[in-house]
C-alpha cells in the first residue's frame, strides 16, 4: 500500500545508493532531492543520512547525501550522518541511535525500493512508516527490479531463520 509522507514522523530516514567518485548516482541524486524538498515543507522534521562508502565509492553515502542536502539549503543541525551500512537492514539499525524511542519514520527511496524498506521498517524495528518516493531513473529501472526480487528472497530467509532461532 503506497504510504505517502505528510509530516506525521520526526525522523525522516535518507537510504543510501551507489556514489560515483563523490557525487551521487541519479538514483541517489532523486533521493536527495525529494528529502531536501520534504525538509523545506516541513521544517520540524530531522534528516538520517544514511549508507556506507564501498569499495568502489570516493565517499561515504551517507557524506554525499549530508553535504548535498546542505548544498540546497538544509541546516546541518537537522541532519544526522549514519556511514557505515552497506545494506537496507544496516540503514535502520546503524541508525537506531538517532530515531530510538521514535513510533515511525519516514523512509526516503526510489520507488521500486519503498514497499521492502516499509517492510524491514515493520518487520525488524517494529516501526510504522510513510515514504517519499524517488523517482528510478528509467535506463536502470530493469536491473533494479531483478535486484529487488533477489533483496526479497534473501530478506525473507534471513527473517525465517531468524525467527526459526527465537
Amino acid at each position: 500500500m503506497r504510504k505517502n509522507a505528510t509530516g506525521t514522523y520526526r525522523f525522516v530516514i535518507i537510504l543510501g545508493a551507489k556514489v560515483n567518485g563523490t557525487r551521487p548516482s541519479r538514483a541517489l541524486r532523486h533521493r536527495i532531492d525529494v528529502a531536501a524538498a520534504y525538509a523545506k515543507a516541513h521544517p520540524h522534521v530531522e534528516l538520517i543520512a544514511t549508507g556506507g562508502q564501498g569499495p568502489d565509492e570516493g565517499m561515504a553515502e551517507a557524506r554525499v547525501i549530508e553535504r548535498e542536502l546542505m548544498a540546497q539549503g538544509i541546516d546541518a543541525t537537522r541532519i544526522h550522518v549514519e556511514a557505515t551500512s552497506t545494506s537496507t537492514i544496516e540503514n535502520f539499525e546503524h541508525s537506531r541511535l538517532f530515531w530510538d524511542g521514535a513510533s515511525g519514520v519516514t523512509i526516503v527511496t526510489n520507488d521500486f525500493h519503498v514497499p521492502r524498506a516499509r517492510l524491514i521498517a515493520r518487520l525488524y524495528f517494529q516501526l510504522k512508516s510513510d515514504a517519499l518516493y524517488a523517482p528510478t531513473p528509467p535506463l536502470a529501472k530493469g536491473r533494479y527490479l531483478i535486484r529487488e526480487v533477489l533483496a526479497y528472497v534473501k530478506l525473507l530467509g534471513r527473517y525465517v531463520f531468524m525467527k526459526e532461532k527465537n
